[in-house]
C-alpha cells in the first residue's frame, strides 16, 4: 500500500519457508540473484552494503543499517529522485530506508517490507508510485522461487526501452494487434490465459500478478514453471517498458533468450510510437 502523506509503501506477504530461507534469500548474493537482481554484492553485517544490479542498466547500492539474522534487515541510501533509466535527477537527496521484518505466522514466515523517506513533488510521486509497484510483483516473485524453485538458478531474458509518451499510452500499444493479444481466458489473478504476440509466440498459463495499466506476470506452462512479464512506469516526462522471461529449467534456456530476440524488434518498434 503506497501512503502519500506518509511518502511510504508498505506490503506483507506470507511466505511457506522458514525465517532463515527468507533471510538467506534477502540477503546472500547467490540467492538473490535467483529471484531479484541479475548481479548482487553483500557485505554483510552492520555498517555493510547490498548492491542489486540488472546488468549495468540499474544499480541500486544500499548500506546496512540494521542485521538481525532472521528477524529484520535495515537498508539506507542517499539519493535524489531519479529518472526511468535511474539517472539521478535535480533535486535535494533524501534517506531512503527499506525494512525488511520477519516474524512466524501460521506455520509460515510474514515479511513485512517498509520501503520510507521519498520527497514530495512531481519527481518523488513518479518514484513512490512505481517503487510500490514493482515490489508487489518482486515480492510475488520471491515467493514463487521460495515455495517452487527454491536452490535452482534461473535464465533470464529482458528487453528494455523507453519512451516519450504517456504510461497509459505506451501500455495500449502494447496490449494490442502489433503487441500482446490476449487470445483466451482474461488477466485477472490465478486466471489461466492466453497470451499471442506480433511475432506468432504464443503463452499459455496462469496469472500471477496484474496490475492493470502497468504490470502483468504470467506463470508461463511452456517454461518449466517460469515468467513471462510485462511492466511499464514512469518518471517525468518519459516512460520505460520492459518485457522480462525467465525460467528455472535449464531445458528452457535456449527457448527463454530466443523469445528474448524475436520480441524486442516489436517492443523498439511500439516504444518508438
Amino acid at each position: 500500500m503506497i501512503d502519500k502523506d506518509a511518502r511510504t509503501f508498505t506490503m506483507s506477504i506470507d511466505l511457506d519457508a522458514t525465517p532463515d530461507e527468507v533471510w538467506r534469500a534477502l540477503t546472500d548474493a547467490g540467492e538473490l540473484v535467483r529471484w531479484f537482481p541479475l548481479q548482487a554484492r553483500v557485505t554483510p553485517g552492520k555498517g555493510g552494503t547490498m548492491s542489486w544490479d540488472w546488468d549495468g542498466q540499474f544499480v541500486w547500492n544500499s548500506r546496512i543499517d540494521v542485521w538481525e539474522p532472521g528477524r529484520r534487515l535495515v537498508l539506507v541510501e542517499d539519493r535524489p529522485p531519479v529518472d526511468v533509466k535511474g539517472t539521478a535527477l535535480p533535486g535535494r537527496s533524501r534517506r531512503i530506508a527499506m525494512a525488511f521484518t520477519l516474524e512466524s505466522h501460521a506455520g509460515k514466515t510474514r515479511l513485512r517490507l517498509v520501503h520510507s523517506g521519498f520527497g514530495r513533488g512531481a519527481s518523488w510521486d513518479d518514484e513512490l508510485d512505481s517503487i510500490g509497484a514493482g515490489w508487489q510483483y518482486e515480492l510475488r516473485g520471491l515467493r514463487h522461487y521460495l515455495e517452487h524453485h527454491k536452490g535452482q538458478d534461473r535464465v533470464n531474458a529482458a528487453v528494455s526501452q523507453f519512451a516519450t509518451m504517456p504510461r497509459e499510452a505506451l501500455w495500449k500499444r502494447l496490449f494490442s494487434p502489433a503487441g500482446f493479444v490476449v487470445t483466451s481466458g482474461r488477466l485477472a489473478h490465478d486466471e489461466r490465459c492466453t497470451v499471442r504476440s506480433a511475432t506468432g509466440d504464443q503463452l499459455e498459463g496462469t496469472v500471477m500478478w496484474h496490475n492493470p495499466g502497468r504490470d502483468v506476470a504470467l506463470l508461463v506452462d511452456a517454461f518449466g514453471g517460469g515468467l513471462f512479464r510485462v511492466s511499464a512506469w514512469s518518471a517525468g516526462d518519459q516512460t520505460g517498458v520492459q518485457v522480462w522471461m525467465t525460467s528455472y529449467s535449464p531445458a528452457h534456456a535456449t527457448a527463454v533468450r530466443q523469445l528474448g530476440e524475436r520480441i524486442e524488434p516489436m517492443v523498439r518498434a511500439l516504444a518508438a510510437g
